[in-house]
């Protein structure tokens, strides 16, 4: 298991030792998953400061201009860490090679071809 990267929060931790848990990965991997974590520290700490403002938005309704900004950069950050996972999955889960078919065939009609064999065989 790889070292937990320094100034992680409670969920990027819990992140960091749940992927690791599952997923074998590549040091490159390991940049975007340590990327990943911080995001959802970023994202938390977003979530609190939107809790905070829109609890005391009667009490000060100048608040509520900050807000749409808030909301707007916890949208970015969630598409980032969107994006950060499925790149993370994708190495891990990549595109199966091709099989090669040692009759030759391939695609549909071959399918086809070999089911019509079968039932005239069967």
């Amino acid at each position: 298991m790889s070292d937990e990267p320094a100034g992680l929060g409670d969920r990027g931790r819990r992140m960091w030792v749940d992927s690791l848990a599952i997923w074998s990965l590549t040091p490159a991997h390991l940049v975007l998953l340590e990327e990943a974590c911080r995001i959802a520290d970023r994202l938390e700490w977003l979530d609190s400061i939107l809790r905070a403002v829109t609890g005391n938005v009667k009490d000060d309704p100048a608040q509520l201009a900050e807000i749409p900004a808030l909301l707007g950069e916890s949208r970015q950050q969630s598409a980032a860490l969107k994006a950060l996972l499925a790149e993370i999955r994708q190495g891990q889960y990549g595109p199966s090679p091709a099989t090669v078919d040692p009759t030759g065939g391939a695609g549909v009609s071959d399918l086809t071809a070999r089911i019509a064999r079968k039932q005239a065989s069967g």
